[in-house]
Protein backbone atom coordinates (compact mmCIF):
# COMPACT_ATOMS: atom_id res chain seq x y z
CA UNK A 1 0.00 0.00 0.00
CA UNK A 2 1.74 3.10 -1.11
CA UNK A 3 0.17 7.08 0.00
CA UNK A 4 -0.05 8.70 -2.86
CA UNK A 5 -1.41 12.54 -3.17
CA UNK A 6 -2.14 15.02 -6.19
CA UNK A 7 -1.52 18.78 -6.68
CA UNK A 8 -3.97 21.22 -7.51
CA UNK A 9 -6.05 19.35 -10.01
CA UNK A 10 -8.61 22.34 -11.26
CA UNK A 11 -10.77 20.03 -13.51
CA UNK A 12 -8.06 18.69 -15.37
CA UNK A 13 -9.59 15.34 -15.37
CA UNK A 14 -7.90 14.26 -18.06
CA UNK A 15 -4.39 14.88 -16.18
CA UNK A 16 -5.40 12.81 -12.91
CA UNK A 17 -6.40 9.79 -15.57
CA UNK A 18 -2.66 9.86 -17.01
CA UNK A 19 -0.95 10.31 -13.39
CA UNK A 20 -2.86 7.59 -12.06
CA UNK A 21 -2.53 5.08 -14.96
CA UNK A 22 1.79 6.46 -15.12
CA UNK A 23 1.99 5.41 -11.36
CA UNK A 24 0.13 2.38 -11.79
CA UNK A 25 -2.17 3.44 -9.41
CA UNK A 26 -4.60 0.68 -7.28
CA UNK A 27 -7.53 1.99 -5.87
CA UNK A 28 -7.62 -1.26 -3.49
CA UNK A 29 -4.77 -1.16 -1.94
CA UNK A 30 -3.16 2.62 -2.65
CA UNK A 31 -4.71 5.53 -0.38
CA UNK A 32 -5.06 8.84 -2.30
CA UNK A 33 -4.83 11.84 -0.19
CA UNK A 34 -5.02 15.36 -2.35
CA UNK A 35 -3.76 19.32 -1.21
CA UNK A 36 -7.27 20.42 -2.33
CA UNK A 37 -8.40 22.72 -5.02
CA UNK A 38 -10.58 20.68 -7.12
CA UNK A 39 -12.90 22.72 -8.59
CA UNK A 40 -12.51 25.74 -11.35
CA UNK A 41 -10.07 25.98 -14.12
CA UNK A 42 -10.22 23.33 -16.80
CA UNK A 43 -13.84 21.64 -18.41
CA UNK A 44 -13.67 18.33 -16.36
CA UNK A 45 -14.68 19.64 -12.67
CA UNK A 46 -18.03 17.24 -12.19
CA UNK A 47 -15.90 14.38 -13.71
CA UNK A 48 -13.08 14.74 -11.28
CA UNK A 49 -15.49 14.99 -8.18
CA UNK A 50 -17.44 12.24 -8.95
CA UNK A 51 -14.35 9.75 -9.92
CA UNK A 52 -12.37 10.76 -6.77
CA UNK A 53 -16.03 9.89 -4.81
CA UNK A 54 -16.00 6.72 -5.49
CA UNK A 55 -12.27 5.93 -4.71
CA UNK A 56 -12.64 3.49 -1.45
CA UNK A 57 -9.87 5.45 0.36
CA UNK A 58 -9.56 8.74 -1.00
CA UNK A 59 -9.04 12.30 1.55
CA UNK A 60 -8.64 15.59 0.66
CA UNK A 61 -8.05 19.09 2.13
CA UNK A 62 -10.09 21.80 1.37
CA UNK A 63 -8.82 24.54 -0.74
CA UNK A 64 -10.40 28.15 -1.80
CA UNK A 65 -11.20 27.53 -5.26
CA UNK A 66 -13.45 24.39 -3.23
CA UNK A 67 -14.94 26.56 -0.61
CA UNK A 68 -16.36 28.76 -3.24
CA UNK A 69 -17.58 25.38 -4.91
CA UNK A 70 -19.23 24.10 -2.03
CA UNK A 71 -21.23 27.63 -1.08
CA UNK A 72 -22.91 27.66 -4.78
CA UNK A 73 -23.78 24.00 -4.26
CA UNK A 74 -25.53 24.16 -1.53
CA UNK A 75 -26.92 27.75 -1.74
CA UNK A 76 -26.73 29.23 -5.67
CA UNK A 77 -24.69 32.14 -4.44
CA UNK A 78 -21.53 32.61 -6.76
CA UNK A 79 -18.84 34.78 -5.29
CA UNK A 80 -17.45 37.40 -8.48
CA UNK A 81 -14.00 36.67 -7.17
CA UNK A 82 -15.34 33.16 -7.96
CA UNK A 83 -16.83 32.89 -11.38
CA UNK A 84 -13.78 35.39 -13.05
CA UNK A 85 -11.18 32.52 -11.05
CA UNK A 86 -12.82 29.43 -12.78
CA UNK A 87 -15.70 29.17 -11.21
CA UNK A 88 -18.13 30.14 -14.63
CA UNK A 89 -15.95 27.06 -16.23
CA UNK A 90 -17.30 24.78 -13.09
CA UNK A 91 -21.25 25.89 -13.23
CA UNK A 92 -20.71 24.91 -16.61
CA UNK A 93 -19.44 21.37 -15.89
CA UNK A 94 -22.73 20.83 -13.83
CA UNK A 95 -24.70 22.33 -16.30
CA UNK A 96 -23.34 20.25 -19.33
CA UNK A 97 -23.72 16.99 -17.16
CA UNK A 98 -27.01 18.06 -16.06
CA UNK A 99 -26.26 17.45 -12.16
CA UNK A 100 -29.87 18.08 -10.33
CA UNK A 101 -30.23 20.50 -7.65
CA UNK A 102 -30.69 17.14 -4.92
CA UNK A 103 -27.44 16.03 -6.73
CA UNK A 104 -25.80 19.15 -6.21
CA UNK A 105 -26.61 19.20 -2.65
CA UNK A 106 -25.12 15.78 -1.66
CA UNK A 107 -21.94 16.52 -3.34
CA UNK A 108 -22.14 19.79 -0.96
CA UNK A 109 -22.51 17.30 2.10
CA UNK A 110 -19.22 15.12 1.09
CA UNK A 111 -17.27 18.37 0.76
CA UNK A 112 -18.31 19.91 3.94
CA UNK A 113 -16.58 16.36 5.45
CA UNK A 114 -13.25 17.71 3.67
CA UNK A 115 -10.79 18.87 6.65
CA UNK A 116 -9.13 22.08 6.55
CA UNK A 117 -5.71 19.74 7.32
CA UNK A 118 -4.84 16.27 7.67
CA UNK A 119 -2.32 14.95 9.98
CA UNK A 120 -0.53 11.79 10.02
CA UNK A 121 2.34 10.09 11.45
CA UNK A 122 5.07 11.71 9.37
CA UNK A 123 2.84 14.27 7.51
CA UNK A 124 0.96 17.42 7.78
CA UNK A 125 -1.25 18.78 4.77
CA UNK A 126 -3.47 21.77 3.81
CA UNK A 127 -3.96 23.69 0.82
CA UNK A 128 -1.80 27.10 1.85
CA UNK A 129 0.13 27.18 4.97
CA UNK A 130 -0.22 27.87 8.47
CA UNK A 131 0.95 31.70 8.23
CA UNK A 132 3.55 32.57 11.34
CA UNK A 133 1.35 31.97 14.16
CA UNK A 134 -0.71 28.45 14.14
CA UNK A 135 1.35 25.93 15.81
CA UNK A 136 0.94 21.77 15.27
CA UNK A 137 -2.09 22.36 18.36
CA UNK A 138 -3.84 24.89 16.36
CA UNK A 139 -3.35 22.49 12.84
CA UNK A 140 -4.73 19.51 15.27
CA UNK A 141 -7.22 21.18 16.08
CA UNK A 142 -8.22 22.18 12.69
CA UNK A 143 -7.82 19.09 11.31
CA UNK A 144 -11.50 18.02 13.10
CA UNK A 145 -12.80 21.38 12.09
CA UNK A 146 -14.98 21.55 9.19
CA UNK A 147 -16.91 24.10 7.39
CA UNK A 148 -20.83 24.57 7.51
CA UNK A 149 -22.78 24.53 4.36
CA UNK A 150 -23.66 28.24 4.86
CA UNK A 151 -20.80 29.94 5.52
CA UNK A 152 -19.40 33.21 3.78
CA UNK A 153 -15.87 32.37 2.13
CA UNK A 154 -13.12 35.45 2.11
CA UNK A 155 -12.88 36.43 -1.49
CA UNK A 156 -9.14 36.68 -1.00
CA UNK A 157 -8.88 40.76 -1.34
CA UNK A 158 -7.53 40.90 2.25
CA UNK A 159 -5.77 38.36 4.89
CA UNK A 160 -8.14 35.86 6.44
CA UNK A 161 -8.43 36.59 9.81
CA UNK A 162 -10.26 33.28 10.99
CA UNK A 163 -7.46 30.91 11.91
CA UNK A 164 -9.03 27.87 9.38
CA UNK A 165 -9.44 29.93 6.11
CA UNK A 166 -5.57 31.17 6.66
CA UNK A 167 -4.99 27.54 6.08
CA UNK A 168 -6.73 27.96 2.33
CA UNK A 169 -4.67 30.89 1.64
CA UNK A 170 -1.47 31.72 2.99
CA UNK A 171 1.55 31.39 0.91
CA UNK A 172 4.00 32.60 4.17
CA UNK A 173 5.84 29.66 4.54
CA UNK A 174 6.12 28.70 0.82
CA UNK A 175 7.73 31.77 0.24
CA UNK A 176 10.04 31.38 3.35
CA UNK A 177 11.18 28.31 2.33
CA UNK A 178 11.52 29.24 -1.85
CA UNK A 179 13.70 32.00 -0.57
CA UNK A 180 16.05 29.82 1.73
CA UNK A 181 16.25 27.36 -1.63
CA UNK A 182 17.07 30.51 -3.58
CA UNK A 183 19.84 31.23 -1.20
CA UNK A 184 21.37 27.86 -0.51
CA UNK A 185 20.75 28.79 3.33
CA UNK A 186 18.67 27.80 5.83
CA UNK A 187 17.25 31.55 7.61
CA UNK A 188 15.72 29.09 10.48
CA UNK A 189 12.31 27.82 10.75
CA UNK A 190 9.65 28.38 8.75
CA UNK A 191 7.52 28.87 11.76
CA UNK A 192 6.04 27.26 14.74
CA UNK A 193 5.46 23.86 12.53
CA UNK A 194 7.42 21.07 13.98
CA UNK A 195 9.47 20.13 11.08
CA UNK A 196 10.32 16.64 11.66
CA UNK A 197 6.89 16.23 9.81
CA UNK A 198 6.83 16.36 5.43
CA UNK A 199 4.18 19.67 5.12
CA UNK A 200 2.54 18.72 1.73
CA UNK A 201 1.07 22.27 0.22
CA UNK A 202 -0.68 23.44 -3.11
CA UNK A 203 -2.18 27.17 -3.75
CA UNK A 204 0.76 28.80 -5.04
CA UNK A 205 2.20 28.65 -8.75
CA UNK A 206 5.56 29.44 -8.67
CA UNK A 207 6.44 29.40 -12.62
CA UNK A 208 7.95 25.93 -12.86
CA UNK A 209 6.68 21.74 -13.63
CA UNK A 210 8.58 19.97 -11.16
CA UNK A 211 7.24 19.99 -7.10
CA UNK A 212 9.24 22.44 -4.84
CA UNK A 213 10.64 20.25 -2.57
CA UNK A 214 12.87 22.02 0.29
CA UNK A 215 15.85 21.05 0.98
CA UNK A 216 16.13 22.57 4.28
CA UNK A 217 12.58 22.29 5.64
CA UNK A 218 10.43 19.48 5.12
CA UNK A 219 7.95 21.36 2.73
CA UNK A 220 6.84 20.46 -0.33
CA UNK A 221 4.33 22.46 -2.53
CA UNK A 222 2.54 20.57 -5.47
CA UNK A 223 0.74 23.36 -7.41
CA UNK A 224 2.57 22.37 -10.76
CA UNK A 225 0.12 24.88 -12.69
CA UNK A 226 -2.30 22.14 -13.93
CA UNK A 227 -4.84 24.64 -13.79
CA UNK A 228 -3.03 27.03 -15.85
CA UNK A 229 -0.09 25.87 -18.64
CA UNK A 230 1.89 23.49 -16.28
CA UNK A 231 1.43 19.91 -15.46
CA UNK A 232 -0.62 18.08 -12.65
CA UNK A 233 1.60 16.11 -9.97
CA UNK A 234 1.10 12.69 -8.12
CA UNK A 235 3.99 12.07 -5.32
CA UNK A 236 4.28 9.15 -3.21
CA UNK A 237 4.29 10.82 -0.09
CA UNK A 238 7.47 8.42 1.74
CA UNK A 239 9.34 8.31 -1.19
CA UNK A 240 8.33 12.03 -3.03
CA UNK A 241 9.26 10.16 -6.31
CA UNK A 242 6.54 11.23 -8.18
CA UNK A 243 4.62 11.75 -11.73
CA UNK A 244 3.37 14.03 -14.16
CA UNK A 245 1.06 14.36 -17.04
CA UNK A 246 1.02 16.07 -20.21
CA UNK A 247 0.41 20.27 -19.95
CA UNK A 248 -3.37 20.65 -18.99
CA UNK A 249 -3.46 22.75 -22.14
CA UNK A 250 -2.27 20.48 -24.66
CA UNK A 251 -4.66 17.94 -22.91
CA UNK A 252 -7.56 19.84 -23.77
CA UNK A 253 -6.71 21.91 -27.34
CA UNK A 254 -8.28 25.50 -27.83
CA UNK A 255 -9.28 25.55 -24.14
CA UNK A 256 -6.67 27.28 -22.32
CA UNK A 257 -6.61 28.62 -19.35
CA UNK A 258 -7.11 32.52 -19.94
CA UNK A 259 -9.25 33.02 -16.74
CA UNK A 260 -5.79 33.33 -14.90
Amino acid sequence: MRNLIIGDLHGSYKALQQVLEKASFNPEEDTLYSVGDIADGYPEVYECLSFLRALPDFHPVLGNHDAWLQVWLATGKAYRIWTTQGGKKTISSFERNNVSEEEKLDIAKWMQTWPYAIVLENAIIMHGGPGEFLTDKDIARLANTKRQLIEEVPTGEYVPSRDADTLLWDRTCFHKAEYDERLHSNNGPLGLLDEKKKVFTGHTEFGRTEPFISSFHNFINLDTMAGSYGVLTLMDMDTLEYWQSEKSKLLYPGYGPEYW
